[in-house]
């Protein structure tokens, strides 16, 4: 598993196909007219409230424009799942 660390966007897909399995959640919620939709990446077999997930969250805005943002403003390894709608996204 990667260093928890800042990963570069451009690597992202590479690392995730390097991982032979991961567990995936997805969730979404919607707030006024944007729709949230959560994506969570972690090892198999990992605790919803551990610090081991990448979290993504794609905002679909009422004019149905997207923006796709991650957790504390990084790709990393290291939030948890059960806080992904109060963390901060960027």
């Amino acid at each position: 598993m990667p260093n928890p660390t800042h990963i570069d966007k451009s690597k992202l897909n590479n690392l995730l196909e390097s991982k032979t399995l991961l567990t995936t959640r997805t969730a979404s919620t919607t707030v006024d007219t944007t729709k949230y939709i959560y994506k969570g990446r972690a090892d198999p077999g990992s605790s919803e409230a551990s610090p081991v997930w990448l979290i993504q969250r794609t905002a679909i805005h009422s004019d149905e424009s997207t923006a796709t943002l991650y957790a504390n403003g990084k790709i990393a390894f290291d939030q948890t799942w059960d806080d992904r709608g109060i963390l901060s996204y960027s």
